[in-house]
């Protein structure tokens, strides 16, 4: 089969290949909670870059074979398995242990997997898996975001930040997303934005005060870390709830001394880290959302298989709007 992986760390334009491997056996594996799959789509993510690059705690070596989100038919299961060949599954690959997404034919960890709901194209569902249970695992699951709170989305027009303003309308917040041009501010609207601000037009926090009178973000989605995390803290709401989510512009750095006189949460996210019952839970809320149309997974570009090095610079470059697809086979 064809597999794109890397060999060593580093840029990912330079380390990453399409490679002739065998096809990944259930009988090498260790355990049991795992399904071979031919693959259909898979999602494209920030961790599938900065993997490549040795920065991924879950990827402690080489070699790395990313693409953590996928679409695929079943080809192979394990006794006891809940699904059947044939049947046509979203889920999360077994990259960590070098069988990723970006690949003909790749394994998938059974108990984070469901079978595709039929409100959902290919694309849409492999650009749902990791976005959207972040964000429900952030604002239903640990921040308990109420209805008519203010939600802050910082990164938005990103995968996990576009995720993050659907939901948090869904759930009934006054959502402000944070973009960095006109285009992007439209497409944030698009989503169900209550209000957009401009990170280049000036300070994020004296903007969130300003349309908050004063109050700041009951609840704040942090994807970016770094600078963006500082001005995060400075227009938190009192009692409010930040989320930390990812760290694209670095690790933040975090005083313990601010947390505690202003009186606000510091909430990690890690979807990783979640029972089966809580997966269980977002994926039954999130399934719903999407037949009822008030979720759909926005899809930015589907890149061919060979070009997967494109769909990861398109991603790391900033620009764009929702999710990167990469389309397998058909």
């Amino acid at each position: 089969m064809k597999t794109w992986k890397a060999t060593e760390f580093g840029n990912p334009r330079e380390v990453l290949r399409c490679i002739d491997a065998p096809i990944p056996s259930l009988e090498d594996q260790s355990t049991g909670d795992l399904i071979q799959v031919r693959v259909l789509t898979a999602g494209v993510g920030l961790p599938d870059v900065i993997m490549l690059t040795g920065q991924y705690p879950p990827v402690k070596q080489a070699p790395v074979s990313p693409g953590q989100e996928l679409v695929g038919i079943v080809t192979e299961t394990c006794a006891g398995s809940s699904f059947q060949v044939g049947d046509k599954l979203m889920g999360i690959s077994a990259f960590s242990i070098g069988h990723g997404g970006f690949s003909e034919m790749a394994l998938v960890i059974e108990s984070r997997a469901s079978l595709v709901p039929s409100s959902l194209t290919d694309e849409q569902a492999a650009g749902l898996i990791i976005p959207y249970h972040t964000a429900h695992n952030a604002l239903e699951q640990r921040t308990r975001l109420k209805p008519s709170e203010t939600l802050l989305v910082l990164g938005a027009p990103g995968s996990s930040g576009s995720a993050a303003v659907q939901l948090g309308k869904a759930m009934g917040a006054h959502v402000i997303a944070v973009a960095g041009n006109e285009e992007k501010a439209d497409f944030c609207r698009s989503l169900g934005a209550d209000e957009v601000i401009n990170y280049r037009q000036g300070s994020v926090s004296e903007q969130v005060m300003d349309v908050t009178q004063g109050k700041g973000a009951d609840v704040i989605f942090d994807p970016v870390g770094g600078d963006s995390y500082k001005q995060a803290t400075r227009c938190v709401a009192h009692n409010g709830r930040i989320a930390l989510v990812g760290f694209a512009a670095g690790w933040p750095e975090v005083d313990p001394r601010h947390i505690l006189q202003h009186s606000y949460d510091l909430v990690g996210i890690f979807i990783g880290a979640r029972s089966d019952e809580e997966v269980e839970e977002a994926q039954r809320t999130l399934f719903d959302l999407c037949e009822k149309g008030l979720i759909v997974p926005p899809i930015d570009q589907v890149f061919d298989f060979e070009d997967v090095p494109k769909a990861l610079e398109r991603l790391a470059s900033g620009n764009a709007l929702g999710k990167q697809i990469v389309k397998v086979s058909e």
